[in-house]
Protein backbone atom coordinates (compact mmCIF):
# COMPACT_ATOMS: atom_id res chain seq x y z
CA UNK A 1 0.00 0.00 0.00
CA UNK A 2 1.31 3.45 -0.91
CA UNK A 3 2.06 5.86 1.92
CA UNK A 4 -0.47 8.43 0.68
CA UNK A 5 -3.28 5.85 0.68
CA UNK A 6 -2.22 4.51 4.07
CA UNK A 7 -2.30 7.99 5.65
CA UNK A 8 -5.66 8.77 4.05
CA UNK A 9 -7.21 5.63 5.54
CA UNK A 10 -5.53 6.09 8.92
CA UNK A 11 -6.68 9.68 9.29
CA UNK A 12 -9.93 9.54 7.31
CA UNK A 13 -8.71 12.00 4.71
CA UNK A 14 -7.18 14.45 7.18
CA UNK A 15 -3.68 13.77 5.88
CA UNK A 16 -4.58 15.23 2.48
CA UNK A 17 -6.48 18.28 3.59
CA UNK A 18 -4.73 19.07 6.87
CA UNK A 19 -1.35 18.00 8.07
CA UNK A 20 -0.70 17.83 11.76
CA UNK A 21 1.67 20.77 11.72
CA UNK A 22 3.19 21.83 15.00
CA UNK A 23 4.14 25.33 16.00
CA UNK A 24 7.70 24.53 15.02
CA UNK A 25 6.67 23.56 11.53
CA UNK A 26 7.13 19.83 12.00
CA UNK A 27 4.52 17.24 11.13
CA UNK A 28 3.13 14.86 13.75
CA UNK A 29 0.81 12.05 12.73
CA UNK A 30 0.92 9.92 15.90
CA UNK A 31 2.12 9.72 19.48
CA UNK A 32 5.17 7.91 18.13
CA UNK A 33 6.04 10.96 16.01
CA UNK A 34 5.70 13.23 19.02
CA UNK A 35 7.81 10.89 21.15
CA UNK A 36 10.57 11.05 18.54
CA UNK A 37 10.77 14.80 19.15
CA UNK A 38 10.37 15.02 22.94
CA UNK A 39 11.15 11.53 24.22
CA UNK A 40 8.92 9.33 26.37
CA UNK A 41 9.20 11.41 29.57
CA UNK A 42 8.88 15.05 28.50
CA UNK A 43 7.76 18.08 30.46
CA UNK A 44 4.45 19.75 29.73
CA UNK A 45 6.28 22.81 28.39
CA UNK A 46 8.11 20.68 25.82
CA UNK A 47 4.84 19.21 24.60
CA UNK A 48 3.01 22.55 24.51
CA UNK A 49 5.65 23.88 22.14
CA UNK A 50 4.82 21.12 19.66
CA UNK A 51 1.12 20.27 19.89
CA UNK A 52 -1.18 21.14 16.99
CA UNK A 53 -3.23 24.31 17.31
CA UNK A 54 -6.16 22.56 15.59
CA UNK A 55 -8.29 20.81 18.23
CA UNK A 56 -9.69 18.28 15.75
CA UNK A 57 -6.21 17.17 14.86
CA UNK A 58 -5.18 17.06 18.50
CA UNK A 59 -8.20 14.82 19.15
CA UNK A 60 -6.90 12.33 16.61
CA UNK A 61 -3.66 11.98 18.54
CA UNK A 62 -5.52 10.81 21.66
CA UNK A 63 -8.28 8.85 19.95
CA UNK A 64 -6.60 5.48 20.46
CA UNK A 65 -5.27 3.85 23.62
CA UNK A 66 -1.56 4.63 24.02
CA UNK A 67 1.17 2.07 24.46
CA UNK A 68 2.87 1.91 27.82
CA UNK A 69 5.75 4.18 26.91
CA UNK A 70 3.46 6.83 25.43
CA UNK A 71 1.02 7.14 28.32
CA UNK A 72 2.56 10.35 29.67
CA UNK A 73 2.28 11.97 26.25
CA UNK A 74 -1.35 10.92 26.00
CA UNK A 75 -2.08 12.28 29.46
CA UNK A 76 -0.60 15.70 28.73
CA UNK A 77 -2.38 15.97 25.38
CA UNK A 78 -5.73 15.05 26.94
CA UNK A 79 -5.32 17.77 29.57
CA UNK A 80 -4.37 20.37 26.99
CA UNK A 81 -7.42 19.51 24.89
CA UNK A 82 -9.71 19.63 27.96
CA UNK A 83 -8.40 23.10 28.78
CA UNK A 84 -9.21 24.27 25.25
CA UNK A 85 -12.68 22.68 25.14
CA UNK A 86 -15.78 24.76 25.73
CA UNK A 87 -17.53 21.82 27.42
CA UNK A 88 -16.57 18.64 29.28
CA UNK A 89 -14.18 16.30 27.48
CA UNK A 90 -14.84 12.57 27.56
CA UNK A 91 -11.68 10.46 27.52
CA UNK A 92 -10.95 6.76 27.51
CA UNK A 93 -9.99 5.04 30.73
CA UNK A 94 -6.21 5.21 30.36
CA UNK A 95 -3.43 5.93 32.81
CA UNK A 96 -2.46 9.58 33.40
CA UNK A 97 -5.77 11.09 32.26
CA UNK A 98 -5.82 14.69 33.45
CA UNK A 99 -2.07 14.87 33.97
CA UNK A 100 -1.22 18.42 35.18
CA UNK A 101 -4.73 19.62 34.32
CA UNK A 102 -5.11 23.38 34.89
CA UNK A 103 -8.74 24.06 33.98
CA UNK A 104 -11.66 22.49 32.14
CA UNK A 105 -13.54 19.28 32.85
CA UNK A 106 -12.73 15.65 32.06
CA UNK A 107 -15.27 12.83 32.29
CA UNK A 108 -14.19 9.18 32.53
CA UNK A 109 -16.35 6.08 32.64
CA UNK A 110 -13.62 4.36 34.64
CA UNK A 111 -10.01 5.27 35.29
CA UNK A 112 -6.56 3.78 35.23
CA UNK A 113 -3.64 4.77 37.46
CA UNK A 114 -2.24 8.27 38.09
CA UNK A 115 -5.44 10.06 37.06
CA UNK A 116 -5.31 13.77 37.92
CA UNK A 117 -1.65 13.61 38.88
CA UNK A 118 -0.18 17.07 39.61
CA UNK A 119 -3.38 18.80 38.55
CA UNK A 120 -3.74 22.43 39.69
CA UNK A 121 -7.25 23.23 38.52
CA UNK A 122 -10.29 21.95 36.66
CA UNK A 123 -12.50 18.98 37.46
CA UNK A 124 -12.31 15.24 36.82
CA UNK A 125 -15.46 13.11 37.18
CA UNK A 126 -15.07 9.32 37.16
CA UNK A 127 -18.33 7.41 36.84
CA UNK A 128 -16.74 4.09 37.80
CA UNK A 129 -13.71 2.95 39.80
CA UNK A 130 -10.26 4.52 39.69
CA UNK A 131 -6.89 2.82 39.97
CA UNK A 132 -3.82 3.63 42.07
CA UNK A 133 -2.32 7.09 42.71
CA UNK A 134 -5.51 9.03 42.06
CA UNK A 135 -4.84 12.77 42.44
CA UNK A 136 -1.22 12.28 43.42
CA UNK A 137 0.52 15.62 44.13
CA UNK A 138 -2.54 17.61 43.11
CA UNK A 139 -2.52 21.26 44.24
CA UNK A 140 -5.91 22.47 43.05
CA UNK A 141 -9.10 21.54 41.24
CA UNK A 142 -11.28 18.61 42.19
CA UNK A 143 -11.79 14.88 41.57
CA UNK A 144 -14.94 12.85 42.16
CA UNK A 145 -14.89 9.08 41.74
CA UNK A 146 -17.02 6.09 42.71
CA UNK A 147 -14.11 4.22 44.31
CA UNK A 148 -10.34 3.99 44.12
CA UNK A 149 -7.45 1.68 44.84
CA UNK A 150 -4.24 2.49 46.75
CA UNK A 151 -2.30 5.74 47.30
CA UNK A 152 -5.16 8.10 46.44
CA UNK A 153 -4.28 11.77 46.99
CA UNK A 154 -0.70 11.00 47.95
CA UNK A 155 1.26 14.20 48.69
CA UNK A 156 -1.85 16.27 48.01
CA UNK A 157 -1.37 20.03 48.59
CA UNK A 158 -4.67 21.60 47.60
CA UNK A 159 -8.03 21.13 45.92
CA UNK A 160 -10.57 18.49 46.86
CA UNK A 161 -11.15 14.80 46.31
CA UNK A 162 -14.38 12.87 46.87
CA UNK A 163 -14.65 9.08 46.86
CA UNK A 164 -18.32 8.14 46.86
CA UNK A 165 -17.66 4.53 47.86
CA UNK A 166 -14.62 2.76 49.26
CA UNK A 167 -10.92 3.58 49.02
CA UNK A 168 -7.88 1.33 49.23
CA UNK A 169 -4.78 1.59 51.40
CA UNK A 170 -2.57 4.64 52.04
CA UNK A 171 -5.18 7.33 51.33
CA UNK A 172 -3.63 10.81 51.76
CA UNK A 173 -0.12 9.54 52.43
CA UNK A 174 2.08 12.61 52.97
CA UNK A 175 -0.86 14.99 52.50
CA UNK A 176 0.00 18.69 53.04
CA UNK A 177 -3.31 20.39 52.22
CA UNK A 178 -6.67 20.20 50.53
CA UNK A 179 -9.83 18.33 51.47
CA UNK A 180 -10.51 14.64 50.97
CA UNK A 181 -13.77 12.81 51.66
CA UNK A 182 -14.22 9.03 51.54
CA UNK A 183 -17.90 8.26 52.09
CA UNK A 184 -17.35 4.54 52.57
CA UNK A 185 -14.58 2.55 54.22
CA UNK A 186 -10.87 2.96 53.58
CA UNK A 187 -7.94 0.58 53.95
CA UNK A 188 -4.86 0.63 56.13
CA UNK A 189 -2.56 3.57 56.92
CA UNK A 190 -4.80 6.38 55.76
CA UNK A 191 -3.21 9.72 56.64
CA UNK A 192 0.25 8.20 57.03
CA UNK A 193 2.79 11.06 57.42
CA UNK A 194 -0.03 13.56 56.92
CA UNK A 195 1.09 17.18 57.55
CA UNK A 196 -1.98 19.27 56.76
CA UNK A 197 -5.41 19.44 55.19
CA UNK A 198 -8.37 17.28 56.13
CA UNK A 199 -9.51 13.71 55.61
CA UNK A 200 -13.08 12.68 56.43
CA UNK A 201 -14.08 9.01 56.32
CA UNK A 202 -17.76 8.14 56.45
CA UNK A 203 -17.28 4.44 57.21
CA UNK A 204 -14.52 2.54 58.99
CA UNK A 205 -10.77 3.02 58.65
CA UNK A 206 -8.13 0.30 58.55
CA UNK A 207 -5.24 -0.18 60.94
CA UNK A 208 -2.53 2.42 61.60
CA UNK A 209 -4.73 5.40 60.79
CA UNK A 210 -2.65 8.60 61.00
CA UNK A 211 0.62 6.78 61.64
CA UNK A 212 3.48 9.29 62.12
CA UNK A 213 1.00 12.11 61.46
CA UNK A 214 2.42 15.62 61.92
CA UNK A 215 -0.58 17.86 61.19
CA UNK A 216 -4.03 18.18 59.69
CA UNK A 217 -7.30 16.63 60.79
CA UNK A 218 -8.78 13.17 60.32
CA UNK A 219 -12.44 12.47 61.13
CA UNK A 220 -13.80 8.92 61.05
CA UNK A 221 -17.52 8.36 61.54
CA UNK A 222 -17.08 4.64 62.17
CA UNK A 223 -14.35 2.61 63.83
CA UNK A 224 -10.60 2.62 63.32
CA UNK A 225 -8.38 -0.43 63.20
CA UNK A 226 -5.55 -1.08 65.61
CA UNK A 227 -2.90 1.50 66.49
CA UNK A 228 -4.66 4.62 65.25
CA UNK A 229 -2.42 7.64 65.76
CA UNK A 230 0.67 5.50 66.38
CA UNK A 231 3.73 7.75 66.87
CA UNK A 232 1.68 10.79 65.93
CA UNK A 233 3.50 14.10 66.42
CA UNK A 234 0.65 16.51 65.67
CA UNK A 235 -2.73 16.96 64.10
CA UNK A 236 -6.10 15.69 65.29
CA UNK A 237 -7.76 12.31 64.89
CA UNK A 238 -11.40 11.87 65.86
CA UNK A 239 -13.50 8.74 65.45
CA UNK A 240 -16.68 7.03 66.57
CA UNK A 241 -14.56 4.34 68.24
CA UNK A 242 -10.96 3.17 68.20
CA UNK A 243 -9.41 -0.24 67.76
CA UNK A 244 -6.87 -1.80 70.15
CA UNK A 245 -3.52 -0.17 70.92
CA UNK A 246 -4.59 3.23 69.64
CA UNK A 247 -2.76 6.23 71.06
CA UNK A 248 -4.91 7.95 73.67
CA UNK A 249 -4.75 11.37 75.26
CA UNK A 250 -1.72 12.49 73.23
CA UNK A 251 -1.89 15.89 71.53
CA UNK A 252 -5.64 16.05 71.39
CA UNK A 253 -6.57 12.60 70.13
CA UNK A 254 -10.34 12.44 70.69
CA UNK A 255 -12.68 9.51 71.19
CA UNK A 256 -15.74 11.05 69.58
CA UNK A 257 -16.58 12.95 66.43
CA UNK A 258 -16.86 16.70 66.98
Amino acid sequence: MKLARFMEEAYHGAARSKKLETRRGKMIFSLEDLADLVGDKPTRAEIEALVPSDDDLLSKLISTEPSGKHQLLWGYLGSILAERSAGPLKLSSCNYAGLELRRGTIILQAAGDHVGERMSGGRIFIRGPAGDYLGQEMSGGGIVTQSCKDYAFKNMRGGFGVVLGTAGNFVCLGKHGGRTVVRGDCGARAGWLMHGGSLRIGGDAGEYLGILMGGGKILVRGRTGKRAGWRRKGGIIQAGSFGPESEDGVMGLAKRMA
